[in-house]
C-alpha cells in the first residue's frame, strides 16, 4: 500500500524475500525497519539491519536486501524538488528545499545507519510512524499534517548530517561553525549568505567579517561559498535529472558555461563531464 502526494510518497511492505531489481532510484529514500533483520546492500557495500534501523538512500544508488527474518519496512521516498503548491497547502517549503540542498551536498552516501544520535533516531522513528498513521486514517487536514511531518524529519536528518560532516579548524572560534553551517543551509539565498547579513546575524562588525572568517576558517569567505556551491552542483549532477543550466541558475552562477569553468578550475572536470562519467558507471 502506498500514498503518493508529490514530491513524497510513503509505503509499508512486509517481506520474506527481497525481489531483486536493477532499477536505479529516482527518489531520496528513508528506510525504517519496524521489525526483522538481515543485510542491506548499497552499491555492493553491505550493512546489517535490525528492528529500529533507519537508512537514507540517495537517488541513483542501487540497493537490495538479504532478508534473514520476515521484515516490515516503512519507505519514505522524497523527490528531488520543492513541494508542489496546492490550494490546501499553506506551508512555505523554502527551508525544506534548502535542507535538501544541504543533504545532497554533504551526505556521505556510505552504507549504514543514517542517525547515530539515539534521541534523534527515536524522534525520526516516531515521526515516521505518525506519518503513516495519518495516511491510513485519512482524517481532515492530513495533507498539511503529513507534509509538516516530512519537513520535521528532513530537519532532523540535516542536523545530523551537519554534525557528522562539518570540518572546523582546531583553533577556530566556536562561532565559525555556526556561520559555516548557516551558509550551507542557505546557499540558494544570496541575501542570507551575504557578508552584511551574516555579520548582523552573528554579531560581527561588517568591516571585520572577511578578516574574521579567513582567520578562523582558513580560507576566504568567497572561496568557501564558491566551493560549497560547487559541491552542491556536483551532487545535483550526480543524483538529480536537473539540467546544467537549471543547476547553474539556482546556485547563482551566471550561466552553465560559468559553472563549468569554475568546476573545472577547482575539480579538474566540468560538471558535464562529471555527469557523463556517472551515467557511464564510472565513479567520480
Amino acid at each position: 500500500m502506498e500514498y503518493l502526494n508529490e514530491p513524497f510518497k510513503i509505503s509499508m511492505e512486509i517481506l520474506d524475500e527481497w525481489k531483486k531489481t536493477d532499477k536505479i532510484n529516482t527518489y531520496f529514500e528513508i528506510v525504517y525497519v519496524l521489525e526483522g533483520e538481515g543485510d542491506q546492500y548499497v552499491n555492493n557495500n553491505c550493512h546489517p539491519y535490525k528492528s529500529g534501523s533507519i537508512f537514507l538512500l540517495p537517488a541513483s544508488d542501487c540497493h537490495t536486501y538479504k532478508i534473514k527474518s520476515r521484515t516490515r519496512f516503512l519507505f519514505l521516498k522524497l523527490a528531488n524538488g520543492n513541494f508542489l503548491k496546492k490550494d490546501h497547502v499553506q506551508i512555505d517549503y523554502t527551508r525544506w528545499c534548502n535542507q535538501l540542498n544541504f543533504i545532497l551536498g554533504n551526505y556521505s552516501r556510505k552504507a549504514g545507519e543514517l542517525i547515530e544520535n539515539e534521541s534523534d533516531k527515536n524522534k525520526i522513528a516516531a515521526l515516521l510512524e505518525i506519518l503513516f498513521d495519518e495516511y491510513e486514517k485519512k482524517e481532515d487536514y492530513r495533507h498539511q499534517i503529513m507534509q509538516s511531518i516530512v519537513v520535521a524529519i528532513m530537519s532532523i536528518v540535516a542536523r545530523n548530517i551537519g554534525r557528522a560532516n562539518m570540518i572546523i579548524p582546531e583553533k577556530a572560534e566556536k562561532k565559525i561553525a555556526g556561520i559555516m553551517q548557516f551558509v550551507h543551509y542557505h546557499l540558494i539565498s544570496e541575501e542570507k549568505i551575504s557578508m552584511k547579513h551574516l555579520a548582523s546575524e552573528f554579531n560581527i562588525a561588517e568591516g571585520y567579517f572577511s578578516e574574521y572568517f579567513k582567520r578562523n576558517a582558513g580560507e576566504t569567505f568567497q572561496d568557501f561559498v564558491l566551493k560549497s556551491k560547487l559541491k552542491i552542483a556536483e551532487a545535483r549532477a550526480l543524483y538529480t535529472s536537473q539540467s546544467v543550466k537549471e543547476i547553474a541558475f539556482e546556485l547563482g552562477f551566471t550561466d552553465s558555461s560559468h559553472l563549468n569553468k569554475m568546476m573545472r578550475k577547482y575539480n579538474q572536470r566540468s560538471i558535464s563531464e562529471i555527469r557523463n562519467m556517472a551515467q557511464s558507471g564510472i565513479l567520480v
